[in-house]
């Protein structure tokens, strides 16, 4: 018996040592997965910011990423068995991660450049409103000024 069960451990030895950890069928390619998981963390970050209602969260983060999966023409399922060989194969997992960190700094400085053009636009229309006001005030000063020199002293 003692034969048989040192047997059967060295048969589970070799097997596990053979398998090879096979691509799956359904994985999704690195090219495809970078923005997938751009959408999903602007969703995280869109759904981190609004109220954390458990309820109201929940079934918001479903729409979110179903319609994010609808985009890239994938389901749950096979994004989940994306994920997980990612996750074993730490190489590609970082050169996806390091993809999506870069694009995501670029949309962030992207956006930041914006605002800071809107608020120099905004900034410029405030100094050019308060110029008007002040040439308006100005000639306003003005016409009173000749309206006393009109007016016959009494």
């Amino acid at each position: 018996m003692r034969f048989y069960n040192i047997l059967f451990s060295l048969f589970l030895l070799v097997l596990a040592a053979c398998h090879r950890d096979s691509v799956p069928d359904s994985l999704i390619g690195e090219e495809k997965m970078i923005p997938l998981l751009i959408d999903i963390h602007l969703a995280d970050g869109y759904l981190s910011v609004g109220p954390q209602v458990p309820d109201s969260l929940s079934y918001r983060a479903n729409g979110l990423y179903a319609a994010i999966f609808k985009k890239y023409q994938v389901d749950s399922g096979k994004f989940k068995k994306s994920f997980q060989y990612y996750s074993v194969h730490l190489e590609q997992m970082n050169n996806i991660y390091k993809a999506v960190s870069d694009r995501l700094k670029a949309k962030q400085d992207s956006i930041t450049k914006r605002n800071a053009a809107e608020e120099v636009k905004l900034s410029k229309k405030r100094t050019d409103s308060l110029a008007k006001i002040s040439k308006i005030d100005s000639a306003k000063k003005d016409a009173v000024k000749r309206v006393q020199k009109l007016k016959p002293k009494k």
